[in-house]
């Protein structure tokens, strides 16, 4: 599973990192949402606030894309969630910082 933190530019906001996550989810009813969700891997992309071990995430500030379908989790089907990952990781990015008002941080 792939778990990543990109540091975003100073934005006069709490959340100062872009976290870029996958993850495998039983699938079933969503009571936030209201909606049946697809059993598989997930990616997700959400601004958060990151100081030292603790986080904290805004509701409804990111986004989630189911990447891999299965039937059941496993070793193979997660190395080819995150192979499948990498293609839309970016674009996926621009839509969030796009929907937040956000940047990422220039090297310097």
């Amino acid at each position: 599973m792939i778990k990543k933190y990109i540091p975003l530019a100073d934005n006069g906001q709490r959340e100062n990192f872009i976290k870029v996550d996958t993850y495998y989810n039983l699938g079933g009813m969503n009571y936030w949402t209201g909606k049946n969700e697809r059993r598989g891997y997930y990616l997700m992309v959400t601004p958060v606030e990151k100081r030292g071990i603790m986080e904290s995430v805004t509701i409804f500030t990111g986004i989630k894309e189911c990447i891999k379908e299965v039937k059941r989790q496993s070793a193979k089907a997660e190395a080819e969630a995150d192979e499948i990952s990498k293609y839309y990781e970016d674009k996926l990015i621009q839509y969030v910082l796009e929907k937040n008002g956000l940047q990422l941080k220039t090297e310097c």
